[in-house]
């Protein structure tokens, strides 16, 4: 018997539960007609500020809270909610026609329309305080301010080293719009960034001319006669060529004819190999064997 009754009593309770949201919405729809007479639309929406809205902070609650500041959001939502439909059903019960207790109909309407401004108001700013208020949006806000301090540490270390190594990073800057300079004039430039002055290469003591044999000479004048006089070597006569650049020339040809006549030296000796016959690796052996 007492598991009948207590199954009697849940539906009882249940439908008792109904019946109670039932009369809240009906009052507060009614309350709404009232305050949006032409727009069924808005009446529609003024039931989910205040009935509905009671019912989905009261889950928010209980099933998607995770921090204190979630918890508070939706507990307040509650609140809210639940006040503003009573408020909205006592204005329908003093607006509905009863002749019990004189009303103020002009005040009363003024606290309708003000009330659900207000209502809408903080409804809006619980929702945004709720999402706002999940761990893992906390999570990425702590990670974005670490991030941060972070970033402008690494520019305070970054400016503090330019400032003290800013004469060492003027000085390659000044050498790159000088070799710039440079190569927009044509200027040769070695590998240590120094101009290449022919004349200075050919009047310093450190680099002693390469010495070669008159008779090397006379070769490449009777291999290569098309340019006479081309492999004469310098004799520092007044007479000779004073064009830095031309002797530069001169000593590169030089060392062209050297290289050819080396290749004809090897090539010559290689023919002689060739020619030579196998000598046997044993005595008595032919190389054959």
């Amino acid at each position: 018997m007492k598991k009948v009754l207590g199954t009697m009593a849940g539906f009882i309770f249940g439908a008792f539960g109904i019946g109670v949201l039932g009369l809240l919405m009906s009052l507060t729809y009614q309350a709404l007609q009232k305050l949006f007479p032409n727009s069924f639309e808005n009446q529609i929406w003024g039931l989910i500020v205040y009935d509905i809205a009671a019912i989905c902070w009261m889950l928010a609650f209980v099933f998607k809270s995770k921090s204190i500041m979630q918890y508070a959001a939706s507990g307040f939502g509650f609140i809210v909610a639940l006040i503003g439909t009573l408020a909205m059903v006592a204005s329908e019960v003093m607006l509905g026609g009863q002749n019990l207790v004189p009303t103020q109909t002009q005040q009363i309407g003024q606290w309708m329309v003000y009330g659900f401004i207000g209502v809408t108001i903080l409804h809006v700013i619980m929702l945004y305080a709720h999402h706002g208020a999940a761990p893992e949006i906390w999570e990425q806000i702590d990670i974005g301010i670490a991030r941060s301090h972070v970033t402008d540490t690494a520019m305070k270390q970054a400016t503090n080293r330019i400032e003290k190594e800013t004469s060492m990073l003027a000085d390659s800057l000044a050498d790159e719009i000088v070799n710039r300079v440079k190569r927009d004039l044509n200027i040769p430039i070695l590998a240590n960034d120094t101009i290449f002055d022919p004349k200075a290469y050919e009047q310093a003591t450190d680099r002693p001319a390469i010495k070669v044999p008159e008779n090397v000479y006379r070769e490449l004048e009777n291999k290569y006669p098309a340019v006479p006089g081309i492999f004469t070597p310098s004799t520092g006569a007044k007479d000779e060529p004073s064009d830095p650049y031309t002797t530069i020339r001169t000593k590169i040809q030089d060392g062209i004819a050297r290289i050819q006549i080396l290749k004809d030296d090897i090539a010559e000796t290689l023919a002689k190999d060739e020619q030579t016959p196998a000598q046997p690796p044993f005595p008595g052996q032919t190389p054959s064997e």
